[in-house]
């Protein structure tokens, strides 16, 4: 079968590794050689679920010679891996099978060696294996669930875990009228991690709930009215912002940085300026 080159760049966006030029060539060879993975199989890969695809395990000796149902299996996740109709999750969850398993081992000698010769990055490899089982738990909330939001997800299923992840998921589909990988990413840089002995599930809705409302609302000290008055104002004017930039909203912590970074730019003076003739009309006034 011949690949055109829309064919190969169809390949790498359906993995997504389009911001990985160099990876196209090998990804296109998964595809050319997708034909007989697919008759090993004896499955129609577009027709492949998550379901479908075997679940990895680690409770396996690799000293083991594989069974026939192994070999199919291997056989059925090479197929979801090399086809070009694969799913970001089915190559992740079929990887994990593959590496888990090490159902590898009758043809490579390593995982790796596979990797190399199926010309998937280990990186890349990490990043579905570590992201198909949050899919697997958002998709039925979330079909069309895409792989950015996922990977922006990846360090809280490592610090809180998938159920965390997901419950993070919803709270921003209920907060914010957009979900963006953006907008996660910033969220996720506001929590603070998880502590030891609580429930991760219970401790990160509570602070991601804390991040979403306000964040510096509750400083933990009684405040004199005029700074509380002050920072309703500045939560209104962050909204405000947040609409006018069409975004869900404008964490606390950026706001800061973007004004001492505005404030102290010494190519655009404009917000010191700005800054400055405000002082002195509020000192005149004074």
């Amino acid at each position: 079968m011949t690949t055109t080159a829309d064919e190969a760049e169809t390949t790498a966006d359906r993995f997504g590794l389009t911001d990985r030029p160099r990876r196209s060539s090998g990804l296109a060879s998964l595809a050319r050689k997708s034909g007989g993975a697919d008759k090993k199989a004896g499955a129609d890969s577009s027709a492949l679920t998550l379901d479908s695809i075997p679940d990895p395990s680690a409770d396996v000796d690799p000293d083991q010679p594989l069974t026939d149902e192994d070999l199919r299996d291997f056989a059925l996740c090479e197929s979801a891996v090399r086809s070009h109709h694969a799913s970001y999750w089915l190559t992740g969850k079929a990887l994990d099978a593959i590496a888990s398993r090490h159902l590898y081992r009758a043809q490579y000698p390593t995982f790796d060696a596979l990797l190399e010769d199926w010309d998937v990055t280990l990186a890349d490899s990490s990043r579905m294996r570590r992201g198909w089982p949050l899919a697997a738990r958002l998709l039925p909330d979330v079909p069309k669930l895409t792989r950015s939001h996922v990977e922006a997800l990846l360090p809280i299923v490592e610090r809180y875990g998938v159920e965390a992840a997901a419950t993070l998921h919803g709270l921003l589909r209920e907060t914010l009228p957009k979900v963006t990988a953006k907008a996660i990413t910033e969220v996720v840089r506001e929590l603070p991690g998880p502590q030891d002995g609580a429930d991760p599930v219970g401790q990160l809705q509570e602070q991601a709930e804390k991040v979403l409302t306000d964040p510096d609302e509750d400083t933990g000290t009684e405040a004199p009215a005029t700074d509380a008055a002050l920072r309703q104002a500045v939560s209104r004017r962050a909204r405000q912002l947040a609409n006018d930039l069409k975004r869900g909203r404008i964490p606390a912590g950026e706001l800061t940085r973007a004004l001492t970074q505005a404030f102290a730019d010494p190519d655009d003076t404009r917000v010191y300026t700005a800054l400055l003739r405000w002082m002195k009309d509020r000192d005149q006034a004074s």
